[in-house]
């Protein structure tokens, strides 16, 4: 019963006062807010949180979003918005800051109706002018509260230019949208076009409220009494002003004179402004509102209004709009000022006003900023990136990467650095806020930022990525990594340069710093003439009398193995190699062993026998027949009595580990163009073939990197224990790549050597033979042997035993060599 009665009272009340259409609320709310700037003429500085404002524009994008949600197209209520060019004036307001806290509201609003919306706005002529007004204002130099929210509208807008890429012209700095024809029949029918969709003077009222009456723009007027005024009308307004009071110029010309301009300039070159007849302000409220104004008080109030707003200052730069404002700006008489200016190269507003917040403080804000820079540089749009390409962004990253870098401390521990594990984002907490060791966070910055120059090369588009990577050599790896490698604390930049390698996952990058690290020259050097500074550098520090220097470059010449970058690989080793002229082609047929030569002999013998169903599957160069004969070279280096390992067939416990490698590294290395097998230059067509080779064998060079490995294996006797671990490792990793010349020449015991040419194994017969001299020279040695042992690889400690270079380099040259039989073994089985 009593539901009844709600029921019929409310259907009642409907009929006797409907409820408002939407259309009604949104102007009622428009008109809500403009209603503060009519009663604040004076006081234009109170705190924004006190006003309505905010609550205000919340309902205006309630309204808007709840419109999108019944209708299938756009609504009244944003056609109203559009047509009306409502989000000019919140550009303007936003621009002057007035009420305080203004240009944070409207950015907030913007940002929720642009990134809500369903319909992509951003392209319509009354959207993207305020937009590209409202990036010029967001600007992280120097930094301000606001940062947050301008920060986030920019973000906003580089996903919406990412999910509409046509877009992109939007975002850049072009110059103002040109005006309509300046015909009397444009200008007639755009003005009866302004007044059919706007506000018609005939229009009668009725009984609803008058607050939902359709927007009485006497307070649009206020804030820009030109607004709705055609230019030439503008232009003899603005003269008319100059030359009616002495008083008004002065403070015009006071007030550009510290950069500001008035609204009613800015305005006047919006590009959402509508030309229509001009009227003074008191008959443009006569045509509004169809009730006369010829009240002496009003017009001292308009007076009084337009006075007061038109010294609020508007934070855009003329420069970011070109020549627009000079006509009204310049002096009369001044003809200099009406030239047009010298357009500037192109630029992205978008772009230019994200890079400002890379600096900051606030670490959310730069991470949203890079989030953003890294959406703009991976668009698919070849001019756009052209643009990016030749923008401040190729300065600015690698500056930063130089100023995190010299912030590091150099009391910094080197062996602290591989075990920071950071990433760009925000996942690192343990590293920003907690102290690991010293100097941990200035470390951590540094990392964090090459990784986010790492993702942003790796996403961006190839031009982008190309430029920016070739910028960080140049800049920032030339200019101050290079010079640094000279210096007192080249150990800790040693290790940082390892841990940036490690780390590296971009192509561009890699290319970029391969060029750096062995040159761009992809010949083979000759002896004692160097034209890699930075390779000349790296191994000079492997002959310091620094061992921490020696472990730390060792440790970045594993890296740059372990990146198996082609360019870097051809020019330590291969490039070298690939002649074979290490070999020695006139060895007695007796003498050569090589398992490639016997395998071509029977692959001459299958071709003469005519066996066409034959075809070569697997490489006799990595999997010979004598494989067993290999294996048993390596194991049988080290004499009986000084072997500490009674079993003799120990390595086979490095081939599950080496499998598991190998596998990668074939992988890795699928792509490049490798011979499959190692083959000699025919020379039987030389008269004297002997006196040739005998030629060839002296001009041999093995090139400095495997000639500084082979001086190191020579002096594993006298080297710390360190050292010769992490040089094992350094030349396994080099055994294990999939290339014929390379593989022999590490792994072939039996080969035929050119005269005067030494390779690893011969080596290392040279070391065991300087073991087998001094060792048993100690008292007691086959014990001491068996400790060392123990201490090394089976984490026994003995209570005062003093380390005792010359046993730990038995165990290490007896594990190395069970190691090389290991993988010269497991490459034979991949192979066959």
């Amino acid at each position: 019963m009593i539901s009844g009665i709600q029921i019929a009272l409310k259907n009642a009340i409907d009929v006797i006062a409907p409820p408002a259409t939407p259309l009604q609320d949104f102007t009622y709310h428009w008109k809500q807010l403009m209603n503060f700037y009519v009663n604040h003429l004076t006081d234009c500085k109170v705190p924004i949180q006190t006003t309505g404002i905010p609550r205000h524009l919340d309902k205006l994008l309630e309204i808007l979003l709840e419109e999108e949600k019944n209708e299938n197209e756009p609504g009244p209520c944003l056609e109203y918005l559009l047509q009306h060019k409502l989000l000019d004036l919140l550009a303007t307001l936003a621009s002057a800051e007035t009420p305080p806290g203004m240009r944070t509201v409207c950015l907030s609003f913007l940002r929720k109706l642009l990134g809500r919306s369903k319909y992509p706005l951003l392209h319509h002529t009354s959207i993207y002018g305020p937009v590209q007004r409202l990036i010029a204002l967001c600007n992280g130099n120097p930094p301000s509260p606001m940062e947050a929210e301008e920060v986030q509208f920019l973000l906003t807008l580089c996903f919406l230019v990412c999910k509409y890429p046509h877009v992109t012209n939007i975002i850049n700095d072009a110059p103002v949208v040109q005006r309509h024809s300046n015909t009397s029949t444009g200008k007639n029918s755009e003005r009866l076009e302004v007044e059919k969709v706007t506000y018609i003077p005939a229009r009668r009222k009725n009984n609803v409220n008058p607050l939902f009456e359709p927007l009485d723009t006497q307070a649009v007027t206020l804030i820009n009494p030109n607004l709705f005024h055609s230019d030439n009308d503008r232009r003899r307004s603005v003269g008319s002003n100059r030359s009616s009071s002495k008083a008004d110029t002065t403070r015009g010309s006071s007030s550009q004179s510290n950069g500001s301009v008035s609204f009613r300039e800015i305005e006047n070159t919006s590009q959402s402004s509508s030309p229509a007849t001009q009227n003074p302000i008191h008959d443009e409220s006569l045509r509004i509102t169809g009730q006369p104004s010829d009240s002496h008080e009003d017009v001292a109030m308009m007076n009084e209004i337009e006075t007061h707003l038109q010294n609020l200052q508007d934070l855009r730069l003329d420069v970011e709009y070109g020549n627009t404002y000079e006509e009204s700006n310049c002096a009369d008489g001044d003809e200099s000022l009406l030239r047009p200016k010298t357009p500037q190269k192109s630029k992205c507003l978008l772009l230019d006003a994200l890079l400002s917040y890379i600096n900051t403080a606030d670490n959310t804000v730069r991470i949203k900023a890079c989030e953003g820079i890294m959406v703009l540089a991976s668009l698919e749009d070849p001019p756009f990136a052209q643009m990016i390409a030749n923008s401040e962004l190729m300065t600015l990253i690698p500056s930063r990467l130089e100023t995190l870098f010299n912030a590091i401390p150099a009391h910094v521990d080197p062996t602290e650095i591989d075990g920071v594990d950071v990433t760009w984002g925000l996942d690192s907490p343990a590293w920003t806020k907690e102290k690991k060791f010293s100097g941990c966070r200035q470390v951590a910055a540094f990392f964090m930022w090459f990784d986010y120059c790492n993702q942003l090369i790796r996403e961006a588009h190839p031009v982008v990525a190309d430029g920016l990577a070739k910028s960080i050599r140049v800049n920032f790896l030339e200019k101050i990594v290079t010079p640094a490698l000279a210096e007192h604390h080249v150990v800790l930049i040693t290790a940082l340069i390892t841990k940036c390698l490690k780390e590296l996952t971009s192509t561009s990058l890699c290319v970029e710093i391969s060029y750096w690290l062995v040159g761009q020259d992809r010949g083979p050097e000759i002896p004692g003439v160097w034209t890699s500074s930075v390779l000349h550098r790296l191994i000079d520090n492997c002959f310091t009398d620094s061992d921490d220097l020696t472990l730390e470059t060792l440790k970045l010449f594993e890296e740059m193995v372990e990146k198996r970058n082609e360019h870097i690989l051809h020019c330590l080793v291969l490039v070298y190699l690939s002649t074979r002229g290490y070999y020695d082609n006139t060895a007695a047929d007796s003498a050569i062993t090589s398992w490639s030569d016997e395998e071509d002999e029977r692959e001459r013998e299958k071709k003469g026998a005519l066996d066409l169903s034959y075809e070569q599957s697997h490489s006799r160069t990595l999997a010979p027949s004598n494989i067993h004969r290999i294996v048993n070279c390596f194991l049988s280096l080290i004499p009986r009595y000084l072997q500490t390992d009674t079993d003799v067939n120990n390595y086979e416990r490095y081939m599950a580990d080496l499998e598991r490698q190998y596998s990668t590294v074939l992988t890795d290395c699928a792509l490049m163009a490798w011979p499959l097998e190692a083959v000699s230059v025919d020379d039987s067509a030389s008269s004297d073939s002997r006196p040739e080779a005998d030629h060839c064998s002296v001009r041999f060079y093995m090139g400095p990197f495997i000639t500084m490995l082979f001086d190191k294996v020579a002096g594993i006797p006298k080297q710390k224990y360190e050292v010769n671990l992490q040089l094992t490792v350094v030349i396994s990793r080099l055994a294990l790549l999939p290339h014929p010349y390379l593989h022999e020449f590490l792994l072939n015991p039996l080969l035929p050597l050119a005269p005067g040419t030494k390779n690893l194994f011969t080596c290392l017969q040279k070391v065991v033979k300087q073991l087998v001299n001094e060792v048993p020279k100690t008292p007691d040695h086959k014990q001491m042997l068996k400790e060392t042992r123990e201490r090394l690889l089976e984490d026994c400690s003995h209570d005062g035993e003093k380390e005792n270079i010359l046993f730990e380099s038995v165990i290490v040259t007896e594990e190395f060599c069970k190691e090389l039989a290991a993988i010269a073994y497991v490459k034979y089985h991949h192979s066959m």
